[in-house]
């Protein structure tokens, strides 16, 4: 059901996309499909919650939790295979978003890529580039990567070994010839300062061949969105960053993220158990509730604190760990204050 109603709200997103796309529905289709995964991993830790508060709140309701205390067993012998479950279950997302769920949104996205370019939309653009270069800096307006050209405007300052600028090239447009590897630009100021940053020369030309230390593609956009990175693709493409001085923050909150969120699990399974053993009438009303409320609950604070991850406001393993860290403390809470 949830599942579901994640399904029609992807659709009445990208309605308007939809319907104007003259591309074939099968690509629609496809891009619902592809993501399924992720939907799935979203309604899993609510399933598994309520599963799990439902079937002790049924042991507690009928006095079988009772019964089986009263015999010498204690609460936590009763539900530890319900707790190895969760450890599982915890293993098992990990697997689950590494081997399907990154593949498949890497799918949905190129879907999706393909449903926009039937609307006329260009996705291929990177717009307003500040980048940092092997020598110097770069800053383009945007790139076209199909024809390796950077429009409406190229910048370059070459930095000397006192890291102060050698010379400045600002130009209208650029292409890239990949045959002879050089810059080919149009309508270009070039400016060379001495070692006391005085100007010492300003030319202006047409036309100019230059061979820059990097390449068109290092412009390009990463060929995957953060969320279709494995773990191997993010570390790699987090050296990227560094090398080019880009921030990098959201591929670090998202490494974590792939061994932090899965753990979500556990924690339910240990919230849900403890919860369901205090349930004394309708075990499925209050394991909804229950449910609903902490998943609710653990998603605000996930998302806040990986928002301010990303943006840099706090550190990475802190934004993504910390409602982990709270959410157990609330089971280690529960687990004192009810001496079961």
């Amino acid at each position: 059901m949830l599942v579901g109603i994640l399904i029609i709200s992807q659709v009445m997103d990208n309605m308007k996309t939809f319907i104007a796309s003259k591309e074939s529905t099968l690509h629609i289709y496809l891009f619902l499909f592809y993501n399924l995964p992720k939907m799935a991993t979203l309604v899993l830790p609510m399933a598994l919650m309520f599963s799990v508060c439902f079937v002790v709140g049924q042991f507690s309701t009928n006095k079988e939790l009772v019964a089986a205390m009263a015999a010498g067993v204690s609460f936590y012998r009763i539900v530890t295979p319900i707790f190895v479950f969760g450890g599982f279950m915890w293993i098992f997302m990990l697997l689950l978003s590494e081997v399907v769920v990154r593949p498949f949104n890497t799918l949905a996205a190129y879907e999706y890529s393909l449903i926009q370019k039937g609307v006329g939309t260009k996705t291929d653009l990177v717009y307003q580039l500040h980048i940092k270069g092997k020598e110097g800096f770069y800053y383009v307006y945007w790139y076209d990567a199909p024809t390796k050209s950077v429009r409406g405007g190229f910048n370059y300052i070459k930095l000397n070994q006192k890291n102060l600028a050698e010379y400045v090239i600002s130009a209208q447009n650029a292409k890239y010839n990949e045959t002879e590897n050089n810059w080919k630009l149009e309508k270009i100021e070039e400016i060379y300062f001495d070692e006391k940053m005085k100007v010492q020369s300003y030319t202006r030309y047409n036309e100019k061949i230059y061979n820059f230390p990097e390449s068109a593609d290092y412009f390009s956009k990463p060929r995957k969105k953060v969320e279709e990175m494995n773990l191997f693709e993010l570390s790699a493409e987090i050296e990227v960053r560094k090398n080019k001085g880009v921030p990098f923050s959201d591929l670090e909150v998202e490494r974590h993220a792939i061994f932090a969120v899965p753990i979500m699990c556990l924690i339910v399974v240990i919230i849900g158990a403890i919860a369901g053993a205090y349930t004394t009438k309708s075990a499925g009303v209050m394991s909804l509730g229950i449910s609903v409320g902490v998943v609710f609950l653990y998603y605000i604070m996930y998302s806040t604190g990986k928002s301010l991850g990303e943006n840099g406001g706090i550190p990475p393993w802190v934004a993504v760990w910390s409602t982990s860290i709270f959410f157990f403390g609330v089971s280690y809470f529960l687990y004192k204050k009810f001496n079961l």
